[in-house]
């Protein structure tokens, strides 16, 4: 699964994409990205699937568009 990485993550990735193997869930590809890259424990991000943000709980299709973004603010 390749996930976009946009933002101030860029940072913690070092690049703005990254692949991983794929996870069936949001709570499940969270806990994977947070083993790997531990700062992310302690970062406020959004995981955003198919164009929409995700909850814990989704589901993850094989073929989704994954991105990760920094949380944002405005009108």
């Amino acid at each position: 699964m390749k996930i976009q990485i946009f933002g101030r993550l860029t940072d913690v990735f070092g690049a703005d994409n990254y692949t991983i193997e794929t996870a069936t869930t949001v709570s499940d590809l969270k806990k994977k990205l947070e083993q790997t890259f531990p700062q992310l424990e302690n970062d406020v991000y959004l995981i955003v699937v198919n164009d929409e943000i995700a909850q814990e709980n989704d589901t993850i299709p094989s073929d989704a568009e994954v991105a990760l973004l920094p949380p944002f603010s405005g009108g």
